[in-house]
């Protein structure tokens, strides 16, 4: 079921260009799209359509701005009807352990934690859920969610388009 998923997102990708990779990064944003793989889906997409320099530069922003949307959604959902609305997503399970983790790092950490954990796979939207609640300043989560998602998105093509690069010039 997933690589049928994630062969569709793929070829949506590669059928429809920047809006789709807007798109499905919103999905992954706002949880529905977690499966999908990020360090796998970027660098592929670039790969795919030999981008250059600036278009690599493009994507990555098309990308961040997408991830963030989904996470501003995750956030105003959660700070409309709390967790309850968050899980009642298409596809969206979330565990009382991943609940319980995201509380306690958002009350230590605050917007730090939402720095940092969209720095981690599969972490950062998570954190959107309790600062929704708590009705933290909406603009200060976006700016540290869209910052540290095009941190995040800038280190993975880095390390992947310069790991094949460097390969293909052995």
């Amino acid at each position: 079921m997933i690589d049928s998923l994630i062969d569709a997102s793929f070829s949506f990708l590669l059928a429809f260009g920047l809006p789709a990779v807007f798109v499905v990064f919103v999905f992954k944003g706002a949880i529905v799209g977690k499966p999908l793989p990020t360090s796998v889906f970027l660098p592929g997409y670039i790969f795919a359509i030999s981008a250059s320099r600036r278009t690599i530069a493009l994507v990555v922003l098309v990308a961040s701005l997408g991830y963030t949307c989904g996470q501003v959604l995750v956030y105003a959902i959660a700070a409309r009807w709390g967790i309850e609305g968050v899980r009642s997503l298409p596809g969206v399970t979330i565990s009382d352990e991943q609940v319980a983790r995201s509380n306690r790092l958002f009350r230590r950490y605050s917007g730090a934690g939402i720095f940092v954990t969209n720095l981690v796979p599969y972490v950062g939207s998570f954190i959107l859920i309790p600062a929704g609640i708590a009705s933290y300043p909406l603009g200060r989560a976006t700016v540290y969610a869209f910052v540290s998602t095009v941190l995040n998105y800038v280190l993975i093509v880095w390390i992947v388009v310069g790991s094949v690069q460097f390969v293909a010039g052995l």
